[in-house]
């Protein structure tokens, strides 16, 4: 009996923490998904995986899956065919706040997304996601 109920405990827990974003990792796990959808232009699938983790109202996470496909096109237009993606940095804020930047590489250009992450207390929820067509925040010095 003694093994069953700490079984039947553990199972609890790992099902509880199925919810939640415990690690960076975690959160870069999320990211790598996520950037994966929007590569494809699942805009909406993409987003539909951060809303368990995201504070906002579904129905604003919709709308911003309805925005950036309304914005897509043109993206389509300047930049051509989407020729994949890579990760390029993690940046922190002390033990509170993580980011990822990812390129999204087309023909012609490359976007980057950055995913910013947030731990109000044990466990991290998505603070934001965006995509800019401005690459300078990205440029490092070489020396």
């Amino acid at each position: 009996m003694k093994y069953k109920l700490g079984t039947i405990l553990l199972l609890l827990s790992t099902l509880v923490n199925a919810n939640q974003l415990g690690t960076p990792a975690d959160a870069k796990a999320l990211s790598d998904k996520m950037i994966t959808h929007f590569v494809n232009k699942e805009f909406k699938e993409g987003l539909a995986l951060a809303k368990k983790y995201w504070p906002l109202p579904e129905v604003e996470i919709d709308g911003l899956a309805n925005q950036i496909n309304t914005q897509w096109p043109i993206v389509d237009q300047r930049f051509g065919s989407p020729t994949g993606h890579e990760f390029i940095r993690t940046e922190k804020i002390g033990n509170s706040f993580v980011r990822y930047y990812y390129l999204h590489k087309f023909q012609s250009h490359a976007i980057y997304w950055r995913f910013s992450y947030y731990k109000p207390s044990k466990s991290w929820v998505v603070n934001e996601v965006t995509f800019m067509d401005s690459l300078e925040p990205l440029f490092e010095v070489v020396k």
